[in-house]
């Protein structure tokens, strides 16, 4: 199961990003797969890290807190399993660079988190495998997203990079506040690197996510938890849960309906009215054959079958070839 291009999704991509809500539960894990697959999303999401390469054990409360959530490479490969059971794509960041080599063996995409986004041995390793990723830009401003870019193109290429790697709009914050969210970075990134560009949600509730998608995301990253009060663990507060998570993809898909296609287009359910609403040309009182029609002498009405002219020139100015009586319909037939 691979996303091979991130060009020819054909609809908004929602991913379950469970991280590492899971706290080290593998029967919670695949609750949460199952209750993601319920709710309809195309992905899950998880972190793998080995926490001796990626926290100091100095700080000896957070490498503890970490390390009891750390899931084995076996306990991985299950996971994977039961999320492609569920037909749920297999997602992870890895956290440290042997983790790197084992997702790109092992996982349907890779993420790349904010807070390594410019840890160019991680993406290095990542992106030379042609692996598909998805890169969060939080922490980042504009020039650095275009040095990752060029880094990018150099080890593959524009043709396969514009394929393989997706940015998303990112706020790295827990949560975030409406009034960070930016969201319209999104549609700037969509016009300034010309890549597919989605959106990671740090905010509270579902309301940052339909908006998201009607500017334009085609990816949209939540967090989901059992419960958000599972435990003090931060991430469970700031996570949508199954409700939530069940709304923001029922939302983004009637989204999706209401945005159509990007063209201008009488619609089918329009052609109907096509000769109810428009106007044609009437006689304001008789006018007689040889006379020349003016704006005084016509008026414009709607009609049945009344689509009978499109500019004022096709009326205006022509003469008639045979006498109209008072509030009829001016034939085109009848005109020079």
């Amino acid at each position: 199961m691979k996303i091979t291009d991130f060009n020819k999704l054909k609809k908004t991509f929602i991913i379950a990003e469970i991280g590492n809500n899971h706290e080290g539960n593998l029967k919670l894990a695949k609750t949460l797969i199952k209750l993601a697959s319920k709710a309809k999303v195309d992905a899950v999401k998880f972190q793998t890290f080995v926490t001796e390469d990626f926290i100091n054990k100095k700080e000896k409360k957070r490498f503890r807190n970490l390390k009891k959530f750390e899931l084995s490479k076996e306990q991985f490969l299950e996971l994977k399993s039961y999320a492609h059971s569920k037909k749920l794509k297999f997602i992870s960041t890895p956290l440290d660079i042997s983790s790197a080599k084992f997702l790109i063996k092992n996982s349907d995409i890779i993420k790349v988190a904010s807070g390594d986004n410019n840890f160019f041995p991680l993406i290095e390793n990542i992106i030379s495998s042609k692996k598909s990723i998805i890169i969060s830009t939080g922490l980042l401003n504009m020039d650095e997203i275009n040095f990752l870019k060029k880094k990018i193109y150099k080890l593959i290429g524009k043709d396969l990079a514009h394929k393989k790697v997706a940015f998303l709009h990112c706020v790295t914050s827990y949560p975030v506040n409406d009034k960070f969210a930016n969201l319209n970075s999104i549609k700037y990134l969509i016009d300034k690197l010309n890549f597919t560009v989605g959106y990671s949600d740090h905010t509270l509730g579902v309301d940052a996510a339909f908006v998201a998608s009607s500017i334009g995301a085609k990816i949209i990253e939540k967090h989901f938890t059992i419960d958000k009060n599972y435990s003090d663990f931060r991430d469970h507060a700031l996570s949508a849960d199954f409700t939530e998570l069940r709304e923001i993809v029922q939302k983004i898909r009637k989204i999706e309906i209401l945005k159509g296609k990007y063209q201008k287009k009488i619609q089918f359910c329009e052609k109907k009215f096509l000769n109810h609403i428009r106007r044609s040309a009437f006689a304001k009182h008789k006018i007689y054959s040889g006379q020349n029609l003016t704006l005084n002498n016509t008026k414009f009405l709607r009609s049945k079958n009344s689509k009978n002219f499109f500019h004022l020139k096709d009326i205006i100015g022509k003469k008639l070839l045979k006498t109209v009586a008072k509030d009829t319909k001016i034939q085109k037939k009848n005109l020079i």
